[in-house]
């Protein structure tokens, strides 16, 4: 925990901090999830001030552009503040009014005695339910929204015949019919699994019926930015004119907005997904020449897999390489090639089926699927395969690094890599750094 306070806040600031009788864990907790639901933006060190006495949250923007702002939370006397800045250009207006609303809620939280407030782990609920309730027009009752996300966080942790809860629904701004959804039904609890079906329910809440969903059609070279299962309720409901909401058997849950996933929370942690700006920043660090250019479409391609892997909770490695070269040599062993002559005969004969294929161009399903063993899936800049299930050499540079993370690292000082943990984030590394953390 000192490393992360650390980080977040000057050592000082935590004295200022313990004196007002805040718990150091809970304002590192809280600073670190407010930042971590921007991934697309940059958030500078957290700093503290005295606060004047009726001092109010505040999200301004700084100079005469609005490409960063300030954030201010007067809590308990201090006054913590943090720059926010958009490498892409402007702070989306959208965002800023995000940005105040968690830190409202920080406010709150934090002001809140331990004793009465029980677990963070629903910290930014509140203000992402208001978020959700804006993408519709008219708006959507953010109470409403916040009581039926709150009901699929009570439905994933529970089980029907021993298995764990998917479930889905489709926010819409229908009349209402009924009151807002209830899961005391046992029956409810299995009726769909945001898959092949969801509840359909009015701008209340309450239950206006149940549909099949259906994917519009998606080519391989979609860009649209959503786990592939994700379509048939993305799609489904952007033709009822909502917003869907699916809770996976991984306890997360995943919002979906004019078909592409714009929000989750995974392990207790909301998130905002700007697709546009993320691969923007992961495309920058290598400085491709722009979208369109083949390298910018195979780390677009390669991102789309990681979030096939983020769904689904399994790990993995994925590595685009400078060159085909520089590939072949992070492979700890050359039987790990494609077309390695070391490989059993029905493995050449898949490696034959694969030797064509290029990354940008197949269907993401099969990537995914090569990505999921254990080890690297490896591509050169072209998209073509080096490798699938290798291991990587590894870097020694920290041994508090686990071994994915040491590989990955490696892997980056000769191309990009991206980490995908068991737990669902999402690392990306360049040149043996961080550059963006999801």
């Amino acid at each position: 925990m000192g490393r992360t306070r650390a980080a977040l806040l000057p050592a000082a600031a935590w004295r200022q901090v313990s004196k007002r009788g805040l718990r150091p864990e809970d304002v590192a907790l809280v600073l670190r999830r407010l930042g971590e639901a921007f991934p697309h933006l940059e958030f500078s060190r957290w700093q503290v001030t005295e606060a004047d006495a009726g001092s109010e949250v505040a999200v301004d923007r700084v100079g005469v552009t609005s490409r960063t702002l300030r954030c201010h939370i007067p809590v308990a006397g201090l006054g913590v503040s943090v720059r926010v800045g958009s490498p892409a250009g402007p702070v989306p207006r959208r965002d800023a009014v995000i940005l105040r609303d968690l830190a409202v809620e920080a406010r709150q939280v934090l002001e809140t005695p331990s004793r009465v407030r029980g677990t963070l782990t629903d910290f930014g609920s509140l203000a992402f339910s208001r978020a959700v309730a804006r993408l519709l027009k008219p708006p959507l009752g953010w109470e409403m929204v916040s009581d039926t996300l709150r009901a699929l966080q009570v439905l994933a942790s529970q089980t029907y015949e021993d298995r764990r809860i998917p479930f889905g629904v489709i926010l819409t701004s229908h009349a209402a019919a009924g009151h807002g959804l209830s899961f005391e039904s046992k029956r409810l609890k299995a009726l769909t699994d945001g898959f092949s079906t969801a509840l359909l329910l009015d701008r209340e809440g309450g239950l206006a019926g149940i549909i099949a969903l259906d994917s519009a059609r998606e080519t391989a070279r979609s860009g649209l930015g959503r786990p592939w299962w994700f379509g048939p309720l993305a799609d489904s409901a952007a033709r009822a004119g909502g917003v869907g909401i699916a809770l996976t058997r991984g306890g997360d849950l995943l919002i979906a907005h004019r078909r592409e996933m714009v929000a989750s929370q995974r392990s207790g942690r909301w998130m905002l997904w700007r697709h546009t700006e993320l691969l923007d920043r992961i495309r920058q660090s290598w400085h491709t020449r722009g979208r369109g250019d083949q390298l910018g479409q195979v780390i677009a391609a390669v991102y789309r897999v990681a979030l096939e892997l983020v769904t689904r909770r399994s790990g993995g490695l994925l590595v685009v390489a400078s060159t085909r070269d520089g590939g072949r040599k992070l492979v700890a062993s050359r039987g790990d090639l494609l077309g390695s002559t070391r490989r059993i005969a029905e493995e050449r004969r898949l490696d034959a089926s694969l030797a064509g294929q290029l990354v940008h161009r197949a269907d993401r399903r099969i990537m995914a699927d090569l990505a999921s063993v254990d080890g690297a899936l490896i591509v050169d800049r072209s998209g073509r395969l080096i490798a699938f299930g290798a291991m990587v050499k590894s870097s020694s540079s920290s041994v508090t690094q686990g071994a994915r993370s040491r590989a990955a690292v490696a892997a980056s000082r000769r191309g990009l890599a991206m980490k995908v943990s068991s737990d669902g984030g999402i690392s990306v590394y360049r040149h043996g750094r961080l550059v963006l953390s999801l």
